[in-house]
């Protein structure tokens, strides 16, 4: 098993090279639409085919685009073609990105350089590393892709690394993480992630936006478009620091629910909820959690979510009662707890049991319920949980 990360480098470029690669991408593009175009009409996406039906035609046409590019282009063409499953026909713009293999793109981490094969021979640059970068210099440049930022004019060298993946960790201690709106994730640690932070700037955006729509000039609508994705940022921003302090816990297992038909499950609560439903980037935390925790060499599962909300996690006992808003009272024993720390406590249960679980990335030893218990407070009071900052 590897390890990839992509990397974003801003190349330095004079005004000539910037032209020689604005021409090749152009180039590039308009090449991969009449590629889609043949594998669409014909029902294919077979590289062999399409290689052998289009390649010496293009050739002929653009000699001075380089054969490796082209070979790059075929290949694009030919996913983007599988992906939509010949449902509608890919096509690209005049300066999307093109891929670049090792063979037409040379780079030099440590150097800080790159030589870019175009349609006027090799394009040489140079690029600043970020100092988190750094860590990256050591590992295997795989593939590489060509960015353009119109409004910019900048042009980025969007570079997938590799390296193995670190052995993975013996430690079978299990965090239970439970994600809700209120809280952004509670684990079974006592750590809060709170979502105060993301509800202001929500509301921030929501006020103005509205006050930008009701004017409809033509600056409110361009400022309309330069925060157009200011608060998607900030919550990506927020949910990367959550699961990379989640990910980094003394934990070799990370526990979390299994929430793929949740917005199903919540059509018959109403708009309001719904619209709160949609806000909620559930799903961004766990794709976060699972890249990060792979690094470390440490393994996520998903459980079943039912009744982790409504189960004690002291006696086990299930009663819809027992919850009331943020509130656990256990109505058999009395246990009293935050409901989010007692459904992240009941998740790391299960995880620990091997019950009601649905997706491992890596096989671990599975143990009794109360070695399950061992380690879960299990008082009747309930101490103020642990603000973590983030």
């Amino acid at each position: 098993m590897n390890v990839d990360r992509t990397i974003k480098l801003k190349m330095d470029l004079s005004e000539y090279d910037k032209e020689t690669l604005k021409l090749t991408m152009s180039m590039s593009n308009h090449v991969f639409n009449e590629i889609a175009r043949y594998g669409f009409e014909n029902h294919t996406c077979s590289m062999v085919s399409i290689h052998h039906a289009t390649y010496y035609d293009i050739r002929g046409r653009y000699p001075e685009l380089p054969c490796s590019i082209l070979q790059g282009i075929r290949d694009v063409a030919c996913e983007a073609l599988k992906g939509v499953e010949h449902k509608k026909l890919p096509k690209s713009k005049q300066f999307s990105a093109i891929r670049y293999n090792k063979r037409v793109c040379n780079i030099n981490l440590l150097d800080q350089t790159v030589t870019l094969a175009s349609i006027k021979g090799r394009v040489k640059a140079t690029f600043p590393i970020p100092e988190y970068y750094k860590q990256y210099l050591v590992w295997e440049i795989r593939t590489s892709t060509l960015g353009y930022n119109k409004q910019q004019d900048t042009f980025y060298l969007h570079v997938t690394i590799r390296k193995p993946s670190p052995e993975p960790t013996r430690d079978n201690e299990i965090l239970g993480i439970d994600r809700g709106i209120v809280n952004i994730a509670v684990t079974s640690s006592n750590d809060f992630f709170r979502s105060k932070s993301i509800k202001n700037v929500r509301a921030k955006y929501a006020y103005l936006r509205a006050k930008l729509q009701s004017k409809g000039t033509r600056s409110a609508k361009k400022l309309l478009r330069k925060i157009s994705r200011k608060e998607e940022r900030f919550v990506t921003w927020v949910n990367h620091n959550i699961s990379k302090e989640i990910a980094a816990m003394p934990y070799g297992v990370l526990a979390i629910e299994d929430l793929t038909s949740i917005r199903v499950q919540s059509r018959m609560k109403g708009v309001k909820f719904t619209k709160k439903l949609n806000n909620w980037s559930f799903y961004q935390i766990e794709q976060f959690l699972r890249y990060k925790a792979e690094a470390f060499g440490k393994s996520v599962i998903t459980i079943d979510p039912c009744y982790t909300s409504q189960k004690c996690s002291k006696c086990g006992h299930i009663y819809k009662g027992n919850r009331k808003g943020n509130s656990f009272h256990c109505v058999k024993c009395g246990f009293q707890i935050h409901a989010d720390l007692n459904a992240a406590r009941n998740i790391a249960i299960l995880g620990k049991s091997g019950d009601s679980r649905r997706t491992v990335t890596s096989p671990y030893i599975a143990c009794d319920y109360a070695e399950a218990c061992k380690g879960i407070d299990a008082e009747h009071s309930y101490n103020a949980p642990h603000l973590s900052a983030g």
